[in-house]
């Protein structure tokens, strides 16, 4: 059966999770107790509080294994996976590594029952927090990192009348080990305030009466940094992601070497691909497979441009990027379709949006498929087996590059070529536009435009403020183009639908989807006519400070190499640069 696409709980949805599974919010405020006793004579003082009564519970016995793969998917997804012993009940929960407060965790909470422990036990397992973890770790084997053996002290928080659990209070004395118990245990005595229900402004009250009284301060860090802390266990390095999906960009000076170079950014690449990849396979965040697409597009713009400067065995893997961007790209359409459809049923009448009910349920399922297809592509073996041993081949690209030859090409030489060449594809499909001009030639204009700038972003850094002006311009040319071609894609998607509909697709949802369909083909057409003055933008005076600017740096190159080498060396040195750059400045049409 394909993946269900699933949607995160909105924030301000403050309900546990339920006991026997499910998804929901937990909302706890964690205080750092040295001594529970003064805690539980407090509580035991003040059996009612406000309208509130305080009643003890019996004590826990729990035991918890955390885990994850060795490469952090379920972490860079968002998660921590728990997996509970209480009392002969199993429990598998994943809870949200961000808290959405500052003065208490609020966190999201996914639940599920096992019928038995232990990690084969969770891979048995078929319900919301199993499926999730298939889906993120693939063919990545689970492993434990730490357990903790808690001693738990409730006391419920109940509020008079009528009944009703507000919360509960935790005594807690845990202790932090390896799984391999070689460590010395870490103990940490805690106090947490659950809230049990959207109300959680009693526990707030009660967690800074507890603070005042018993000289209680907030936790520093939850269980999770605690147990990998006690693990001596380190997180990988996580840098917020640019709004923009900016690329960190390496600098490019005379003495860099066209291979060096690729290999500093296809290594920089590959730390975005493991950021991005677990969020685009546990399938809640269309943003974030639009960013584990737009990454493979890099790293295939570096194999396709720096090709001839990298070993055999790192551009083996393009053929396999193409194959899995047709399916990351095919899920992405599959996204773009389902916000549409979203998005025009919200604009009809309440009345008449269970008329495009029937297409929701054919775009979910046919997301599901595409996922399945996804993940399929992004586990086959060829493909991991290359990704897998790329950090090593880039080491050693760089170490052959340190002893060739001075004649090796230097990347100050080559890159204005590469950017040239791609311009004037750009520039030659543009050209063809008019206002005959189909769906499919402005396609080919935005395809265009897209490899220039995945070509311009890798060398921009270098280029500074030409390059990001260039840059601003193709990114406007590109929306518009890529808005238009999304909703022609969705029109022509419908059109196709109407004339083959599935099983229970009543005459009305049909209409409907016909009105669905003219609107984004008009929409299409209004777009297509503000692409030419985007297009000129880039054109002119941004394309002939760009060219001016990286003439200005070969120059500077060859230069400082003539210097370098000498006399009879600096020939050759120029030579080669000319070469590498497509030939002299010259030979750069007049015409931009």
């Amino acid at each position: 059966m394909p993946p269900r696409p699933r949607h995160p709980v909105p924030a301000a949805a403050a309900t546990a999770a339920p006991s026997a599974g499910g998804e929901g919010r937990e909302v706890e405020w964690q205080l750092a107790a040295p001594d529970l006793g003064v805690v539980r004579r407090w509580l035991e003082q003040h059996p009612l509080w406000e309208d509130l009564r305080i009643e003890p519970r019996p004590t826990q016995q729990l035991h918890d294994v955390y885990l994850d793969t060795e490469d952090w998917r379920l972490f860079r997804a968002g998660f921590a996976l728990r997996l509970r012993e209480n009392e002969g009940r199993i429990e598998a929960t994943l809870k949200g590594i961000r808290s959405a407060r500052n003065d208490a965790a609020d966190r999201r909470e996914i639940s599920e029952p096992l019928p038995k422990g232990g990690i084969k036990g969770l891979g048995d397992a078929t319900g919301p927090v199993g499926s999730r973890v298939r889906d993120v770790a693939g063919v990545k084997p689970l492993r434990p990192l730490f357990e903790v053996r808690n001693s738990r002290q409730r006391f419920a928080v109940r509020r008079g009348n009528p009944a009703a659990d507000v919360g509960e209070i935790a005594l807690d004395e845990a202790r932090f080990t390896r799984t391999n118990g070689r460590r010395r245990p870490l103990v940490m005595t805690r106090v947490e305030l659950e809230a049990i229900g959207s109300d959680s402004a009693p526990l707030e009250r009660l967690a800074e009466r507890l603070h005042t009284e018993c000289g209680l301060d907030p936790a520093k860090e939850n269980k999770f940094a605690v147990g990998l802390r006690a693990a001596s266990l380190e997180l990988p390095w996580r840098e917020e992601p640019s709004p923009k999906g900016e690329l960190a960009q390496p600098l490019i000076d005379a003495s860099t070497r066209a291979s060096d170079f690729a290999a500093a950014v296809l290594q920089r690449l590959l730390d975005e691909w493991h950021a991005h990849e677990p969020a685009a396979r546990l399938g809640e965040c269309p943003e974030a497979l639009h960013a584990l697409r737009v990454t493979v597009r890099r790293v295939d713009t570096v194999l396709c441009l720096f090709g001839g400067h990298l070993p055999a065995a790192v551009r083996k893997g393009r053929p396999r990027l193409k194959n899995l961007l047709d399916a990351l790209g095919t899920v992405r359409d599959a996204d773009i379709r389902l916000e549409a459809a979203a998005r025009f049923r919200d604009s009809l009448p309440e009345g008449s949006r269970r008329m495009l009910d029937p297409l929701l349920r054919q775009l979910e399922s046919e997301r599901g498929e595409a996922r399945s297809t996804m993940l399929r592509a992004l586990d086959a073996k060829p493909s991991r087996d290359w990704l897998d041993s790329l950090p090593a081949e880039l080491t050693r690209t760089v170490s052959r590059a340190t002893s060739a030859p001075p004649g090796t090409a230097a990347a100050l030489a080559i890159a204005p070529g590469l950017i040239r060449r791609r311009y004037r594809k750009l520039r030659k499909r543009a050209r063809r536009l008019s206002p005959e001009s189909s769906l499919r030639d402005y396609h080919e204009v935005r395809i265009r435009t897209k490899k220039l700038r995945y070509a311009l972003e890798i060398v921009a850094a270098t280029y500074g403020r030409p390059a990001e002006e260039m840059l601003a311009g193709l990114h406007k040319l590109q929306g518009k183009l890529g808005a238009q071609h999304d909703a022609g894609a969705v029109a022509q998607y419908l059109q196709r639908l109407a004339t083959r509909p599935p099983a229970g697709f009543a005459p009305e949802t049909l209409f409907t989807l016909g009105a669905m369909a003219e609107r984004h083909a008009r929409k299409a057409g209004r777009l297509g006519g503000k692409v030419e003055v985007l297009w000129h933008r880039v054109r002119g005076k941004r394309w002939k400070a760009l060219r001016s600017r990286m003439r200005d740096l070969c120059d500077d190159a060859s230069e400082s190499n003539r210097k370098q080498d000498g006399p009879d060396r600096g020939g050759e040195r120029s030579s080669n640069l000319a070469s590498a750059s497509g030939g002299s400045a010259s030979s750069e049409p007049a015409r931009p």
